[in-house]
């Protein structure tokens, strides 16, 4: 059998470590270890997990720094697996998860797999916002397009994935990434040009409550987010020799050019309602769709609601050649 490990930091999770533990113990494939990283918790973890901690399969460690970062960088340092997954310690794992995810890796070519998910809550329900992402994130699946819709969302969930320990490594594991960590994974995988399969099964139980760290953690608000897509849409995808439009000038928009002019990137910024900031935001001046000035090539950043097809249309006659990006 192909041993996986799986790499948990976990910190104040308490209350819901002794489910996540028990889902992993109900694996149909027996040939894991869990490697449980202690990221400076205030909580009890390990009381929890009391008269569990003899199966020698569990592994216990001190994160060697400090976030969820240097947690996952000292479980992969002590992991013996040929697969690696992540678990968060408050989610659940149907007992098929790590069965079907190696099926995968073992019988076809492609570098991750990943499966559709599913929110639950004690509290019962789940709001709208969580909804809506539960279903794009699945719809992902449905499409195939988790790059392409990269700029967008994070379109894999941070514990539904696994890959060969040696693809890991090779794409530089954890070491260096920036928060929200497992959306900047994302785009090492982008670089490294791996392969991704998607599961139409549910292989993750996303638990919802009010503790969860992309509730409480700056690391994982909007602002986050937007810093490092932007990022690494100039790293990977920014063509100097287009031009660069945003349209929009809502939060998403002015976050975004905020971010632009910080890293001196020349941008036309478009609204539909231009003739209400004569004066600028930021700074930077801003055009009506009338007042574009024509291009042959253009990269077109949407800080929008409105849909691709849409931008096309109120677009085509001011740029001839356009590349939209949904941010």
């Amino acid at each position: 059998m192909s041993l996986i490990s799986i790499l948990t930091p976990y910190r104040n999770a308490e209350k819901y470590i002794r489910e996540t533990a028990l889902s992993i113990l109900e694996q149909a494939h027996t040939d894991w270890e869990w490697i449980l990283v202690n990221d400076h918790s205030m909580e009890n973890e390990l009381e929890a997990l009391a008269d569990l901690l003899q199966d020698p399969r569990i592994k216990l460690l001190e994160n060697s720094g400090k976030g969820i970062v240097d947690a996952l960088c000292t479980a992969l340092s002590e992991a013996r697996g040929e697969y690696v997954t992540r678990m968060d310690a408050d989610d659940v794992m149907p007992s098929f998860k790590l069965a079907q995810f190696l099926h995968v890796l073992e019988n076809g070519k492609d570098r991750i797999v990943t499966g559709k998910v599913k929110y639950f809550s004690e509290a019962g329900s789940i709001s709208p916002g969580y909804l809506a992402y539960e279903k794009w994130l699945n719809d992902r699946v449905d499409q195939a397009d988790f790059y392409a819709q990269i700029y967008r969302e994070c379109s894999i969930a941070s514990g539904n994935w696994m890959m060969r320990k040696t693809d890991l490594e090779k794409c530089g594991g954890f070491s260096g990434l920036n928060y929200p960590e497992d959306y900047d994974l994302l785009f090492r995988w982008v670089e490294a040009g791996f392969s991704i399969t998607g599961l139409d099964l549910v292989t993750h139980l996303w638990r919802d409550h009010d503790l969860r760290t992309s509730k409480t953690s700056e690391d994982y608000q909007q602002k986050a987010f937007f810093s490092l897509k932007v990022s690494r849409f100039i790293e990977l995808d920014w063509n100097p020799e287009q031009q660069l439009i945003v349209n929009g000038t809502g939060q998403k928009g002015r976050l975004t050019a905020k971010i632009l002019i910080g890293k001196a990137v020349p941008f036309v910024w478009v609204s539909h309602e231009a003739e209400k900031f004569r004066k600028g935001i930021l700074g930077h001046s801003l055009v009506g769709l009338n007042e574009i000035p024509f291009c042959n090539q253009a990269q077109i950043l949407n800080t929008t609601l409105l849909r691709e097809e849409v931008l096309h249309q109120l677009y085509q006659e001011r740029v001839i050649q356009r590349r939209i990006f949904i941010l």
